[in-house]
């Protein structure tokens, strides 16, 4: 690295070197945002030259208009993971050639609202297991699974029947599967499904089976423990592809919208509704803090609500 190297040469040396010691679906995540967005922004300017007004400025911009098809900006969330790109990648130059890398201080405006998931009402529950229980298939038992376990949809996709162990009457996650998008920094791009360990390291768990669900889970199981659950054969069904099934069956049956991912945060709001103590629905989850639960899979319900109000009686 010399004095005139850009950001955008060394962020190409950078994410080189980084493919044999991350995730596959990592290394996808890190060149779609360098091509998308941080090169786009910051790639022309001298390596040397990045400072930490030339970041905040970017944050701003990709908070306010940072959507490549043009329509509004990008969330937090993603904003600081591309910030987690810029730091490792600076830190890694700066130590290339035996500088001092000082952190860079990045504000981000108070956001006005936290988008929620919603969660399935408990008509709407009561209604969607009822209709799957009398008229059960393998994918609509991953709906179930999904109800009661709280497995995110990679995991469920993943899930085979040597990972159910009916003697314990516990479920092991240890894979998932997801679809991963690779851009290439020569423009070319590509995609394909990648079956990877876990999101975290937490997320790899185990889970006990409600008891009702166990002989349920016994009539599908298959002497090849191979076998994914959700196909009853050696094939697994990608998640997209679930999610398209999930979505058709809750509009056959007119329940109100709700996204796949809702039903993780259906389970999670009514075990602490029942009284779970947050600390065990977080490993249940698979979380690595239990404020991560709290701040965005409990969503009391009204009931739940009026219920707390009631605790406190005053005399009148």
């Amino acid at each position: 690295m010399d004095s005139n190297t850009t950001y955008e040469e060394w962020l190409e040396t950078w994410l080189i070197g980084k493919r044999n010691f991350v995730k596959e679906a990592t290394y996808a995540n890190y060149s779609l945002a360098i091509c998308n967005h941080i090169i786009p922004t910051l790639g022309a300017v001298r390596l040397l030259d990045i400072d930490e007004m030339l970041i905040q400025n970017a944050v701003l911009y990709w908070l306010d208009c940072g959507r490549i098809d043009g329509n509004g900006g990008l969330s937090h969330k993603t904003v600081k993971d591309f910030l987690i790109i810029i730091t490792s990648s600076l830190k890694d130059a700066y130590l290339s050639t035996g500088r001092s890398f000082k952190r860079y201080s990045i504000r981000f405006p108070k956001q006005q609202s936290v988008r929620r998931i919603k969660v399935l009402s408990y008509r709407d529950q009561q209604a969607l297991t009822y209709h799957i229980v009398n008229n059960l298939t393998a994918r609509k038992l991953g709906i179930l699974l999904a109800l009661h376990t709280g497995l995110r949809i990679g995991e469920l996709c993943a899930l085979q029947w040597e990972d159910i162990d009916f003697d314990r009457k516990v479920l092991t996650v240890e894979k998932t599967i997801q679809r991963i998008y690779v851009r290439n920094l020569d423009g070319s791009s590509m995609t394909r499904v990648v079956v990877g360990t876990p999101k975290t390291q937490s997320s790899a768990r185990e889970i006990p089976l409600p008891s009702f669900l166990v002989p349920i889970l016994q009539e599908f199981c298959q002497e090849n423990n191979k076998d994914y659950v959700l196909t009853d054969d050696s094939n697994y069904v990608e998640p997209r592809a679930y999610r398209r099934f999930f979505q058709g069956l809750i509009t056959r049956l007119e329940i109100e919208p709700v996204c796949f991912h809702g039903l993780r945060h259906t389970f999670a709001t009514r075990l602490v509704e029942a009284g779970a103590d947050v600390k065990t629905v977080s490993s249940l989850l698979g979380h690595a803090s239990a404020n991560i639960t709290l701040d965005l899979y409990v969503h009391p319900q009204i009931d739940q609500k009026r219920r707390c109000i009631e605790l406190m009686q005053l005399s009148i």
